[in-house]
C-alpha cells in the first residue's frame, strides 16, 4: 500500500512540472507572436522606406492646414482668415516646388521656393524662404536670385503696418479672391493725393538688407520708416570699402574713409 501511494505521488508531482513547462512555453510563443506582429505593423505600416506624393499636406485635428509640401504642378495658395487672398495664385507659382507654413488655423504665414525657369535670356533661378506678419505679408526674406547677368543673395526685413492685408483690399473696394490686375488697376485709379493713406495695409517698408549684389558689393543698408537708405556699408569685389551716413534728402553727412 505504501507503495502505490508513494507511486501515484511521483507521478502526480512530474504531471505539475509538465504543465508548468508546458504553460511557460505558450506565454514564451504568445509574447515572440506580439513582438513580431508589432515589428511587422511598425515597418510595413507606420515606417515606410520611401514615401512617394506629389503634395502633402499636414493638418491640425480640425483639418486646417499647418504645412504643404508640393510639386512644381500642386502649388498651395496664400489664405487669411480662412479665404483665397488672390486670384490666379496657383498659376503663379507653379512651376516652383515649395514648402508652405500655415498657422493652425488655414492661413498662410510664409514658405519656401526651390527651382529655375527659362526665360528669353536663359534662366531665372529662385532659393527663397520668408516669414510674414500676422494677416499680412512678408517681414522676414532670406533668398538667392540668379540669372545670366548675375545673382542676389541675402536677408531683407520688411516693415508691415498693424492692418490686415484684407482692410487694405477694402479700402480700394475690393476683396479676397481679387485678381492681381484688379488690384494694378484700382491702385492706378487712385489719386496721389492720399494714396498712401487707402494703401496702408498692403505696402511695406523695407528697413534692412545684408547681402551681395549683381555688381559684386557686399552691403549692410539701413533704411528708415519711410523708406530711405540712411546708413549703407558697402565692400566691393575690388577696391576700398566704404561707410556712408546720410541725410533724409539722401546727402551724404558722413562717409569714410573721407577720401
Amino acid at each position: 500500500m505504501e507503495s502505490q501511494a508513494g507511486t501515484r505521488t511521483t507521478d502526480n508531482g512530474g504531471l505539475r512540472r509538465q504543465l508548468t513547462l508546458l504553460w511557460t512555453a505558450i506565454a514564451v510563443l504568445g509574447l515572440a507572436l506580439s513582438a513580431t506582429v508589432a515589428w511587422i505593423l511598425m515597418t510595413d505600416a507606420a515606417m515606410p522606406d520611401v514615401l512617394t506624393a506629389e503634395r502633402l499636406e499636414i493638418v491640425e485635428p480640425d483639418g486646417s492646414l499647418s504645412m504643404v509640401l508640393a510639386n512644381s504642378q500642386r502649388p498651395a495658395v496664400a489664405t487669411i482668415d480662412g479665404k483665397v487672398l488672390m486670384e490666379g495664385q496657383d498659376e503663379e507659382r507653379r512651376g516652383t516646388p515649395t514648402i508652405v507654413f500655415f498657422d493652425g488655423r488655414g492661413d498662410e504665414v510664409g514658405g519656401m521656393m526651390f527651382g529655375v525657369r527659362e526665360t528669353e535670356d536663359g534662366y531665372s533661378a529662385i532659393r527663397h524662404l520668408s516669414l510674414d506678419g500676422h494677416n499680412q505679408d512678408q517681414t522676414v526674406v532670406l533668398m538667392h536670385y540668379q540669372n545670366p547677368e548675375g545673382s542676389t543673395s541675402g536677408l531683407r526685413i520688411v516693415d508691415r503696418p498693424d492692418v490686415s492685408i484684407l482692410d487694405g483690399l477694402a479700402r480700394l473696394g475690393l476683396s479676397a479672391g481679387a485678381s492681381r490686375e484688379q488690384l494694378q488697376a484700382a491702385i492706378q485709379a487712385l489719386p496721389e493725393e492720399g494714396r498712401e493713406a487707402r494703401l496702408q495695409g498692403l505696402s511695406g517698408t523695407n528697413r534692412a538688407f545684408l547681402g551681395s549684389t549683381p555688381g559684386g558689393e557686399a552691403t549692410l543698408t539701413l533704411r528708415d520708416g519711410e523708406g530711405r537708405p540712411r546708413i549703407v556699408i558697402e565692400a566691393p569685389r575690388d577696391g576700398e570699402p566704404s561707410i556712408r551716413i546720410l541725410d533724409e534728402e539722401g546727402d551724404v553727412l558722413l562717409r569714410l574713409p573721407t577720401s
